[in-house]
């Protein structure tokens, strides 16, 4: 193993607390619904706009879908990093990583602008070699197209690096690209999200991330 590209929500952090904040208040502009933290960290993943739409309930109209979204949007930006949380221990994985002379980096379909922002705030000291979100043009996870890119820009095949993220699409994506996986079950889906997969590599907590990573 020569890198590690880390997925950003529930995996590094827990930004359940501000999403939901800036998700519940928009929603409350228009005069929608709000819904749970339990339902919101079940609507997450394939990016900002699908998380809009099922939390209007799948079936909104176009234009409150756009309202919406962009209201969410200008709230969730002033709000990234207010409530969010540290997960035990992820410091120090990275650190060890790092030290190791491993390369390490973020892939979120969070928009790459609240990615940079998010990762500087939390981790200002950790020498990541890329940060990337969602970008206009580029496929969101699980293509494998950004994943690979980042992988080229840390010097290393996708063979040699490894994906650690806590959710099915995280896996798939390192399976399109050919990268193994680490799935941690701190996150936003549990085991069972993977039943239909043939995902064996999971981490309770960070110690044993840190384990798998040292012997994957």
């Amino acid at each position: 193993m020569k890198a590690v590209i880390f997925d950003l929500d529930g995996t590094l952090l827990n930004t359940v607390p501000d999403l939901l904040f800036s998700m519940n208040y928009s929603l409350e502009q228009l005069g929608r619904p709000t819904v749970s933290a339990v339902q919101l960290k079940a609507f997450i993943g394939n990016g900002a706009r699908n998380l809009v739409i099922r939390c209007l309930g799948g079936n909104a109209d176009e234009d409150t879908v756009s309202k919406l979204y962009d209201l969410y949007g200008q709230t969730y930006l002033q709000n990234l990093t207010v409530r969010t949380e540290y997960y035990n221990g992820i410091s120090d994985v990275l650190l060890s990583l790092v030290n190791k002379g491993i390369k390490i980096s973020v892939l979120s379909n969070k928009p790459d602008e609240q990615t940079r922002k998010i990762i500087a705030h939390y981790f200002p000291n950790i020498p990541f070699t890329c940060v990337m979100g969602k970008m206009d043009g580029m496929p969101l996870k699980p293509d494998p197209t950004t994943a690979l890119m980042i992988a080229e820009k840390m010097g290393a095949s996708p063979e040699e690096t490894v994906f650690v993220g806590d959710s099915p699409e995280d896996f798939k994506t390192a399976q399109n690209g050919g990268m193994k996986c680490i799935s941690v079950l701190w996150g936003y889906r549990s085991k069972e999200a993977y039943s239909d997969l043939l995902q064996n590599n999971f981490a309770e907590n960070t110690a044993e991330l840190l384990s798998l990573l040292e012997n994957i």
